[in-house]
């Protein structure tokens, strides 16, 4: 059936199909994670400083200046960017297979519109989506051999994530000639110096505003468990029915490398791509591992990843295969239980701890259907700390940790009408004890959110949050 498609009706479906697919869930407030709320709030920190402001260090320049444009506008306005960002992502991932001939193009972004955690991307702030989107357009205009165009997108990407001039060495390996090599050279040099160059001039301002302290990657809370960094890796990436179908299809693919039995691209070997592809996993597997806090993080391999499932599987095995892993979004999620920041589950979900976390396997409800009961979670809690703010008699302060830049949102965004500013409630992210010692001192009431005692004290290497504060109060 698809062969009796043209190509042009294929990559209109795809464009429908990516669109369609995450417009419902733009409109649930800016994301589950504190840093897609901390974008707004920098958006709005931006605008009233009149110069560039990191959201979070090493700052992600192009999408936050996008953001300063757009301040004062609501969640599905910020989201669409997102969303557009994920169509652009897999037409242009399309346009690329067929223009290396890959057989099972169409099937294969389609898989990569499904992925999960590229599926969530299109729904809420965060870059991933944006960086993948520029990447995979350079990927296209290589292929097509437009070096000094591929090298402007890459630096477009670096703008929305630093770590995507990590792609200039797969653009080498994918363009380099051992026939000729200075042609190589001087190809290469077309992509890395304007990837180089863009990529360098976003970040001026940040160098500018923070000098070297804006390159750090250091983050507030301590290296992950090993069962939730492979977790991320894996299941947060693909769904729990993606790896299912993906390591079974794996090895009958791996089957047919053995019988050299791979679908043949054009420009190289089928052989030299997949080292290519593997070497864009590994790079950024080595990246995601120095901080394994978001299973995102691994979003830009995903399309190399699904290349190489391309090449090692016959025509029947892909649509079978693809027509498995696209209910992979919807079916089968595993995530918190927490009432506050967890997910809501159905009656067929199943219970259980890992590394000390209560967690529920739900296997009617998939990732994408998770992530919107969980931002909606969240943000119900946040409307609901509002009101007792509201109700404080005393002047106060609230320690918020990870609620922090959701609840400081409401603050900027005043269309919300649910939300009022407590002029007797000040919102902290976390504080040292010297500061809280002073604000005692000062007849100030201070208070902790859900945790936040914990990680108050682990932020700062100290043990004196719960001598000085007391949890907040609910009613």
């Amino acid at each position: 059936m698809l062969k009796s498609l043209s190509e042009k009706t294929q990559l209109l479906l795809l464009l429908f199909i990516t669109a369609v697919t995450r417009l419902p869930f733009i409109f649930d407030g800016y994301g589950v994670e504190e840093d897609s709320w901390g974008l707004v709030v920098n958006a709005f920190q931006m605008k009233n400083a009149g110069h560039y402001v990191a959201s979070r260090f090493p700052g992600h320049p192009l999408q936050e200046y996008v953001y300063r444009i757009i301040y004062d506008q609501p969640a599905w306005v910020y989201n669409s960017f997102s969303l557009i960002a994920s169509v652009v992502a897999v037409v242009f991932f399309y346009k690329a297979l067929r223009k290396i001939q890959l057989q099972g193009a169409f099937l294969a972004a389609l898989m990569f519109c499904f992925t999960p955690v590229f599926y969530i991307a299109g729904t809420y702030t965060i870059d991933f989506a944006w960086t993948i989107a520029f990447v995979m357009a350079s990927l296209y205009f290589l292929f097509d051999r437009k070096f000094l165009l591929s090298g402007i997108l890459l630096g477009m990407a670096t703008g929305c994530r630093l770590t995507s001039e990590v792609f200039l060495l797969p653009w080498l390996l994918i363009i380099w000639s051992n026939l000729d090599w200075k042609t190589s050279i001087k190809n290469f040099m077309k992509i890395a110096i304007p990837a180089v160059i863009i990529g360098l001039l976003w970040f001026v301002p940040a160098y500018l505003n923070y000098g070297r302290a804006f390159f750090d990657y250091s983050d507030q809370f301590p290296y992950p468990p090993l069962t939730k960094v492979i977790y991320k890796a894996t299941i947060g990436v693909f769904g729990f029915v993606g790896i299912m179908v993906l390591g079974f299809y794996k090895l009958i693919g791996i089957n047919n490398l053995r019988k050299k039995q791979l679908n043949g691209v054009t420009l190289f070997s089928s052989e030299r791509l997949i080292v290519i592809c593997l070497l864009v996993i590994v790079l950024h597997l080595i990246s995601y591992l120095r901080l394994p806090q978001k299973a995102g993080y691994m979003v830009p391999a995903i399309p190399f990843y699904l290349i190489i499932v391309a090449l090692m599987l016959k025509e029947k095995q892909m649509r079978i295969a693809t027509l498995l892993y696209i209910t992979a979004p919807f079916l089968c999620s595993i995530n918190l239980t927490d009432s506050l920041r967890g997910s809501t589950s159905t009656p067929l979900a199943m219970t259980f701890k890992v590394s000390g976390q209560e967690i529920f396997i739900d296997p009617l409800s998939g990732p994408i259907f998770s992530e919107r009961s969980k931002r909606i979670n969240k943000m119900n809690y946040c409307n609901e700390v509002y009101r007792n703010l509201e109700k404080l008699e005393s002047p106060s302060v609230v320690i918020c940790g990870w609620w922090y830049n959701e609840l400081l949102t409401a603050n900027y965004m005043t269309n919300h009408k649910i939300y009022r500013k407590s002029p007797k409630a000040q919102l902290r992210f976390y504080l040292e004890c010297s500061r809280m010692d002073s604000a005692k001192i000062n007849g100030i009431e201070i208070y902790y959110l859900p945790e936040q005692n914990l990680y108050n004290d682990q932020m700062f290497d100290q043990h004196c949050t719960d001598s000085l504060a007391k949890p907040f109060p609910e009613k």
